[in-house]
């Protein structure tokens, strides 16, 4: 794990509570001071899936954890049990967060990503395999990189939507400049998250794009730059070592968030 002193920096993490708290360990023991404040949170759908259509040649891609469990609530025992005995199609995960998931439910993965977002997880998935079919088990907010780039290579991709992002009920954005006047950045975990800041900070919304931000992935950034965040660093990929290096640089500038009512 990279090492960086944060000591006295003070960052507000948007990304879902459930997936927040080892990120939030990590920040703090580096010195940081966290505030998570779920931006969106992902609830289950029940879609219709032809459960039979999936053969043990048959690729199903996950890139978040949520949707893997989404995914096994929906999956039926008899399902479940006959994969188990050795016809399971083959599980490719965007990184090691996804990954555990899956093998928490009992199933190896053939092609984990290196956690750089869905780019990396398409490079692995087409070194190591022949195209086939596939499935990107997602949520509404998904992205349709992963799909598209995998037609692009010659797969045969579909899309199943299992989630849909909901906002956090609990998400008080008016409540963020009482708990400190002044923060070193906030970490914006997808573009979704970019647009539910902006949408709900009402009167703050100039004080919100006055606060440096951290992207996790360029299409966080992007979306970032388009809302008017007017300090901008983009994580190299979506593990916490290139967050730590991405708040590290943001604060190398001076910014460190010191409260003056501290």
């Amino acid at each position: 794990m990279v090492s960086a002193d944060l000591s006295g920096s003070a960052w507000i993490l948007t990304r879902p509570r459930d997936r927040s708290e080892s990120w939030k360990a990590i920040l703090e023991d580096q010195g940081a001071i966290v505030e998570v404040a779920p931006v969106l949170k992902l609830a289950p759908l029940n879609p219709e899936i032809s459960w039979g259509q999936w053969t043990s040649n048959d690729l199903l891609i996950f890139s978040s954890a949520t949707t893997v469990r989404h995914f096994f609530s929906l999956l039926p025992e008899s399902y479940k049990n006959a994969w188990e005995s050795g016809d399971s199609p083959l599980w490719a995960a965007v990184g090691s967060a996804t990954g555990d998931q899956i093998r928490e439910n009992g199933f190896q993965v053939a092609y984990q990503g290196p956690g750089t977002g869905a780019e990396g997880l398409v490079e692995t998935i087409v070194q190591g395999s022949q195209p086939g079919r596939a499935a990107h088990i997602t949520s509404d907010a998904g992205l349709p990189v992963i799909r598209d780039l995998l037609i692009s290579a010659g797969y045969d991709c579909d899309r199943l939507e299992v989630s849909r992002s909901i906002l956090d009920p609990d998400l008080r954005i008016a409540e963020w400049p009482q708990i400190r006047s002044e923060w070193s950045g906030i970490i914006y975990s997808s573009p979704a998250t970019v647009r539910g800041v902006i949408d709900q900070s009402g009167d703050h919304v100039e004080w919100i794009r006055s606060i440096p931000g951290v992207a996790v992935g360029h299409r966080t950034g992007t979306e970032m730059q388009k809302l008017g965040i007017r300090k901008t660093i983009v994580a190299s990929h979506a593990e916490p070592s290139a967050v730590i290096e991405a708040c590290a640089s943001l604060i190398s500038t001076g910014n460190r968030g010191v409260d003056p009512q501290d």
